[in-house]
């Protein structure tokens, strides 16, 4: 590897690319251009995100089975379902929730599985052939798009009512009043009622009826007048109870009495006047929304129509749609007078309401459709049916029978609300739909933003002026911030590598030359990249950040080579290529070094793969284009830009007695004349990294900085979605507090900062997938989630604590949990133990004990458990015996009070593109509470018997499981808590751990245990990383091995990288960065860094000893001609780093901060400690010449 000057003579005698490139100026200059070219091109068109594009591999089963209980749907549906999904061998995990009247079976598919269509298309046919589902469950319903992530979510929300209505309203309830209280005296209050104005004016007042005889027979006010009308109830009492006990009284009514989750959305808070001057004031706080959720649906199913039409979108879903129904609420005494029952009504309207053929006549040469449709076309159409004849043989039409009222759906699936600040700076909180858009794939995010903007600009004409579009998560929001802050960091680093080659070479020529190459080597970058179908997102620009100071170093390396040869004479026009060709061999082995290093990273799997498979392909391109640079573009720049330079050495005498350099071979002369000494205290370095790194707590992803977070609100799981309703505008008040005294804190004294952009809630189930790893709850009614949006992504780090503190101190009822969103796979609660088995009451039991352990661990705050408590339930006793005897049948018994107290679907309304449901249910208050259960008549399925309930059956009440969670087949119970704030979970299981293997061993025979969570996904990511170093070192060592030819020479070059790898250690230890898997990655990809810096000082080393110098002083030599190279290399890529660090938020710090430590102390170990090393193993071990 010497390059005598027989060598130099046959160098000068070939032909190579930096020779071409030094000669032909013209042709390379275009080349130059053309690569400039290809780079721009390659940027503009490479498609962009936020974050790699790693695919959700998720489904989901439905399967309904009205009004069973779980236990028994668990049994019959769900593991049916679970069995059929596991004949795939694609799969990886079941997961299976079963609820009173539902099964949910979560399928995930394997992690190496990057086409899902066939395997879900194949599991959705096994799905159809199961035909043994018991009478009334099903259908399956198999949701495969269930892991798409919306592109934008689109919030539309509904503005308050306008101030002219709410000074209507105002002033005709005020004389409302002032009328009800003619002739009354004392002290009286009014509770004014608002709803949309409605032509069951009747129905209204029957209900409100209901309310006045409740206030009166509870002795809770006196004199109560009423007065009902198209808008409006409003009630006038006498009543000794504060503002606050009323109001307590008439939300204990609607529970009680009227079941709070059947009342309109679409009605005002009740408001509480005394005296009829405050009626606006009053009516201004509780204002409803302007527009319904009828018209919401109206507005947004127009949206979604329209933006179907573009190509760029793929999918359009719409969550918070409340569904209109048509009620006809019946009274037994009253059809019984009649001679009806439920089913014989149902009958009837359902065969008059058909829209069949009637057949095609030929007259008079045409065809003429017969149509004998009798289609319901109306709620008047309803109201005029004709269902019997009286004993007068008149006519009784529907309306004489039943009260028809046309509401939305009960109970509520689903609702929607949307908290915004207004322009006088006033939070409102109304209704509203969010749509769910998805790109198409394979498209230009900036594209899809600009074509839905001006699609939703164009509505803007069709749609009402106030209505509020609030894009609730915004991709291409989120991808321009994220990609303009880290090109930001690419132009800072490329400015601090500047300035470092400025400093390095104290000369202008060189820092130009290298400032030259680095747009160079980053167009040839781009251009690779589009052409490798990479795109552009953090992680990927991190790459090129991180393979920054790697590409400088072959621009280094050979503009210090040409400097060589011009110094001892050679024409600008030899010296230019000839330089770079000497080291040629050295570079191209530093840079398959670094390669090797980070190539593989490639065999990672699962999510963490996907995510983290540009970081090795940009690397790689970066590396291998700054070598074609350093061997093309750089000797032709080099050419006309660099000069020998008037004050510079020209021989290695020189250069060992001035300045810097005379110091530095002083000391490593000292450290090879005291070799062992010098090891020994070297060691005390590895002594101390190794000892910071035995103090690092393990943390496996950490997750990004984002504006958007999200809460879990957990109500018992027999909560209604009205009481869950209730809960959420609680929490959605403490967000808004809680903000406003962040803002005090981080603000200035007079002028708070302002922090919360808008709450947008999702009752009643969870909302899209905003976030690859936020998976929705489906179909919930005890369960929220409010997604929260700050003005800075900073704020959410130092927010969370002092919120979630805040929500557990003031939110009693329910659990509500803080979550950020996750950058890494989907873990869910950090800290996690599962225990599996068959025995429910044993399970529960064995849950009880671990959450009690957990609750002792002073690091461990909310423990639960996700099966919830046990919930109260009433069971019907039937005796079978009397049933037969009238006549009945337990499906007789189970049809009556299902159809009684939830309605039954008689028929159906057709209205334009909507189909709404008719359904028939008793009144009111004759199904208010359970005691009104027995009072329901049972009739048989032809009508021709009927007896109450109460005689044939009696009631028995306990507890039950609402909920049963699965996975893999095998019920399972997850105990989990969170760390307390500030706190790793690694640092909370280093107590758990040592208590399992002793809560394993005192488990019923048939129970096991395994822990879940940030643990499990830890020592899988981490062992795997491990597979990945070994396999990184091999590389290394057969790349090494080639080059030396020598089995023992690499070793050296290894004993070198435990140092590296102890200042990494010591740089996380100091900024208090936990070592989690980005610091695993810097560590591992900084081996290849530390032995490409070596490969060369080698070297350097072989052509000292091929020119004359003995081992000793060639050692010394290669270090002083290495010197300058190294530094700024090293200066180079630890500066870049800075900017990376600075802007790229807990995912990019500990990777930063491993390899600046790592960096600055492998430089010294190359310096130093490779010459020390060497000569140990030369002089002393004799191991090499």
């Amino acid at each position: 590897m010497s390059h005598a000057p027989h060598d130099e003579a046959k160098l000068l005698a070939s032909h190579n690319t930096a020779r071409y490139f030094v000669e032909n100026r013209h042709i390379s200059w275009i080349l130059l251009v053309a690569v400039l070219c290809w780079g721009v091109y390659g940027y503009l068109h490479m498609p962009q995100r936020k974050d790699p594009d790693v695919p959700v591999r998720e489904a989901v089963a439905l399967c309904p089975w009205p009004g069973i209980p779980s236990e028994k749907v668990e049994q019959l549906v769900t593991r049916k379902i679970e069995q059929k999904i596991a004949e795939n061998d694609e799969v990886d995990r079941i997961e299976a929730t079963t609820r009173t009247g539902l099964s949910v079976v979560k399928v995930k598919l394997q992690d190496d599985l990057d086409e899902t269509g066939e395997t879900f298309d194949d599991i959705n046919n096994k799905l159809a052939s199961i035909t043994d589902l018991p009478p009334g469950a099903g259908p399956i319903q198999f949701i495969k798009d269930f892991g798409d992530t919306a592109t934008l979510m689109l919030t539309v929300a509904s503005p308050p009512v306008s101030d002219v209505e709410v000074d209507l309203r105002a002033s005709q309830a005020a004389d409302v009043i002032r009328k009800l209280r003619e002739g009354a005296t004392g002290e009286r209050i009014s509770v004014v009622v608002v709803y949309p104005n409605t032509p069951a004016v009747a129905l209204v007042r029957r209900k409100a009826e209901l309310l006045r005889q409740y206030l009166g027979d509870q002795g809770l006010a006196n004199d109560v007048r009423l007065d009902v009308g198209q808008w409006a109830a409003v009630f006038d009492m006498q009543t000794g109870l504060s503002d606050t006990d009323l109001h307590a009284a008439l939300l204990e009514f609607a529970d009680t009495r009227m079941r709070a989750s059947e009342l309109s959305p679409d009605m005002w808070y009740p408001a509480l006047v005394r005296d009829p001057a405050t009626t606006r004031e009053v009516l201004g706080r509780v204002a409803g929304s302007r527009y319904t959720y009828k018209q919401l649906e109206d507005y947004t199913e127009t949206i979604q129509r329209t933006l179907l039409t573009i190509p760029i979108v793929s999918k359009v879903s719409r969550w918070g749609v409340v569904n209109e129904t048509v009620y006809l609420e019946y009274s037994q005494p009253r059809l019984a007078a009649y001679g009806l029952n439920p089913w014989t009504l149902g009958n009837i309207l359902s065969a008059r309401n058909i829209a069949l053929p009637g057949g095609i006549i030929e007259a008079q040469g045409k065809n003429l459709l017969l149509n004998p449709s009798g289609e319901f076309k109306s709620e008047r159409d309803l109201e005029t049916a004709v269902i019997a004849v009286d004993k007068n043989k008149s006519p009784v039409y529907l309306r004489d029978i039943v009260d028809i009222s046309r509401d939305y759906q009960n109970p509520k699936v689903n609702l929607n609300y949307h908290v915004w600040r207004d322009p006088q700076g006033n939070w409102q909180r109304c209704r509203a739909i969010t749509l769910a858009i998805n790109m198409r794939s394979g498209q230009q995010i900036a594209d899809f933003s600009t074509q839905v903007d001006g699609v939703l600009a164009q509505l803007k004409a069709t749609l009402p002026d106030d209505l509020i579009l609030a894009r609730t998560s915004d991709q291409p929001r989120q991808v321009v911030e994220k990609i303009d802050l880290f090109m930001d960091s690419i132009y800072e680093a490329v400015i601090l590598v500047v300035i470092v080659a400025f400093i390095g070479f104290r000369e202008w020529r060189s820092a130009l030359l290298m400032a030259l190459s680095i747009p160079i080597t980053l167009a040839m970058t781009f251009g690779m990249m589009h052409l490798l179908g990479v795109d552009l997102q953090q992680v990927s620009i991190a790459a090129l950040i991180i393979a920054l100071g790697l590409l400088v170093d072959d621009p280094v390396v050979a503009n210090d080579a040409i400097k060589h040869e011009l110094r001892s004479g050679k024409p600008p026009d030899i010296a230019a290529w000839i330089g770079p060709v000497k080291l040629a061999k050295a570079i191209m082995y530093a840079t398959v070094t670094n390669i090797v290093a980070y190539l593989p990273y490639l065999m990672l799997t699962g999510d963490k793969g996907r995510f983290l498979y540009s970081l090795p392909v940009v690397v790689t391109c970066a590396l291998v284009a700054s070598r074609i640079v350093s061997m093309t573009f750089i000797p032709l720049l080099g050419r006309t830009l660099l000069r020998a330079g008037k004050n510079e050495v020209t021989s290695m005498e020189e250069m060992r007695s001035k300045g810097f350099f005379k110091y530095y071979s002083r000391l490593v002369s000292f450290c090879i004349d005291h070799r062992w000494k010098t090891l020994a205290v070297s060691s005390l370095i590895l002594i101390a990294g190794f000892t910071m790194q035995s103090k690092l707590n393990p943390q496996y992803f950490p997750n990004d900085l984002s504006y958007l977070f999200y809460l879990d609100v957990w109500l018992p799981e027999d909560a209604p979605v009205s009481a869950t309703d209730q809960i959420t505008r609680q929490v959605e008040r403490v967000v808004r507090e809680a903000a406003l005294d962040y803002g005090k804190k981080i603000g200035k004294k007079d002028k708070p900062a302002d922090v919360l952009t808008s709450v947008t809630s999702f009752v009643g189930g969870g909302g899209p997938r905003f976030w690859f790893s936020v998976s929705p709850e489906l179909s919930q009614p005890n369960y929220a989630q409010v997604l929260i949006e700050v003005k800075d992504s900073h704020y959410t780090n130092d927010f969370i604590p002092p919120l979630q503190a805040a929500l557990s101190a003031k939110i009693t009822g329910a659990r509500v949990d803080v979550r950020k969103l996750e950058t890494g796979s989907p873990i869910g609660i950090p800290v996690q133990i599962r225990i599996y088995g068959e025995d429910m009451a044993a399970l529960r039991q064995q849950a009880a004990k671990m959450e009690a352990l957990l609750r002792d661990i002073p690091l461990c705050e909310r423990v639960q458990d996700n099966w919830g408590a046990e919930i109260f339930r009433v069971r019907l006793d039937i005796d079978s015996d009397k049933a037969n005897m009238a006549g009945l049948t337990n499906m007789d018994v189970a049809n009556s009070t299902a159809a009684a107290m939830n309605g039954f679907e008689v028929t159906t309304l057709r209205e334009g593109r909507l189909t709404i449901p008719i359904l028939a249910r008793l009144r009111m208050e004759e199904r208010a509470g359970i005691e009104d259960v027995q009072s329901v008549y049972v009739t048989s399925e032809d009508g021709s018997h009927k007896a109450p309930l109460h005689q044939i059956s009696r009631m028995d009440y306990g507890l039950a499981s609402e909920k049963i969670f699965r996975r893999n087949q095998f019920r399972c119970i997850i105990p989990a808590a969170f760390p307390r704030q500030n706190t790793l979970p690694s640092q909370t299981m280093k107590f758990v751990n040592p208590q399992l293997d002793k809560f394993a061993a005192e488990m019923p025979p048939g129970f096991r245990l395994e822990v879940g969570g940030e643990q499990h996904d830890q020592q899988d990511g981490f062992a795997e990383m491990s597979q990945v170093m070994l396999i990184s070192v091999v590389a290394i060592y057969l790349a090494l091995l080639f080059q030396f030819k020598n089995a023992l020479k690499p070793l050296i070059v290894f004993a070198a990288i435990p140092y590296g790898m102890s200042g990494a250690f010591t740089s996380l230890y100091i900024m208090y960065s936990p070592f989690g898997f980005m610091a695993y990655l810097g560590i591992v990809s900084l081996i290849g860094v530390i032995v490409s810096h070596i490969i060369v000082l080698f070297d350097f080393i072989e052509e000292r000893r091929a020119e004359g110098d003995d081992l000793r002083m060639a050692l010394i030599d290669a270090g002083v001609m290495r010197l300058r190279p190294v530094l700024i290399t090293v200066g180079a890529t630890v500066t870049a780093l800075f900017p990376l660090a600075w802007h790229g938020g807990p995912l990019w710090e500990p990777l930063c901060y491993g390899q600046i430590g790592g960096l600055l102390i492998a430089t010294m170990t190359t310096l130093l400690m490779v010459p020390t090393l060497y000569a140990i193993a030369a002089f002393d071990l004799k191991i090499v010449e």
